[in-house]
């Protein structure tokens, strides 16, 4: 069964020489058939909306499965031209292929501000490619015209990592936003109370700085120093064991004032 390659305890040799000895197309398309369909008594707003829910909008790919460690996902066949930015997946990935076919991929290696141009490979049935997404980058539309085969892929994401985005002519590193949806909107919240100057915003930074993602909790630890440094200075340890390099970067910013 496919489901069962959802488990955390796999090592990625295992998870490989799972895939391969499994029928993937055909397990590929039980998931799909457990979509939602339309029927008498659905609306078809309803059926396009769960396909929306499902959907990445930045590695356009259709989740067809999910538990609490991760996804299995289907990117469709297309011939869109290449976009502007590649974005780093962070976690680890399976990416394998379906029906008896092949696709390339062009691999960057993921440095501190841009990408390295690493080698084109090509997986098909007989080899499944892992991916560290903490080190490695991938693009499949490698000559800017699309990819003809589905590529399918077992995802362990990492939730407390950023995803960050490149542009693709220069390799330089130009954006990134928080990869758990939750943490993106605490931090948007953080953002506004201290624009608005709202005066509980120390309150709400003090419960979100025990947050484990490391911008939501340097967000509230700024709130916190610029209303009571020396409360914030307290906060330090507790962002330190994050173990999030920037985060200590930035702490070490504070100079003497943090041990």
């Amino acid at each position: 069964m496919i489901k069962t390659l959802l488990d955390a305890d796999l090592t990625p040799s295992q998870l490989i020489n799972r895939i391969k000895t499994l029928n993937m197309s055909a397990e590929v398309k039980k998931l799909a058939n457990q979509l939602p369909k339309k029927t008498a008594r659905t609306f078809e707003s309803s059926q396009q909306a769960e396909i929306l829910r499902r959907t990445n909008t930045h590695t356009g790919t259709l989740t067809l499965h999910c538990n609490e460690v991760g996804n299995i996902s289907l990117k469709t066949p297309d011939n869109a031209p290449a976009p502007e930015h590649l974005y780093s997946v962070p976690g680890n990935s399976v990416l394998f292929s379906i029906n008896a076919a092949s696709f390339s991929l062009q691999l960057y290696k993921l440095e501190d501000e841009h990408l390295t141009r690493g080698e084109l490979v090509i997986v098909d049935a007989g080899n499944p490619l892992f991916i560290d997404g903490t080190q490695t980058l991938f693009d499949s539309n490698v000559d800017g015209t699309g990819h003809s085969a589905f590529i399918g892929s077992v995802n362990f994401p990492d939730k407390s990592a950023d995803i960050y985005v490149f542009d693709r002519v220069s390799l330089q590193k130009i954006a990134w936003f928080p990869h758990d949806d939750s943490a993106a909107r605490y931090l948007v919240s953080l953002e506004l109370l201290e624009a608005a100057q709202d005066p509980d915003a120390s309150r709400v930074a003090e419960e979100l700085i025990y947050h484990y993602h490391p911008a939501v909790a340097w967000k509230a630890f700024q709130i916190i120093h610029l209303l009571n440094p020396a409360t914030a200075l307290g906060y330090a340890p507790l962002l330190r064991n994050l173990q999030n390099t920037r985060l200590n970067e930035l702490l070490d910013q504070h100079g003497g004032e943090i041990a």
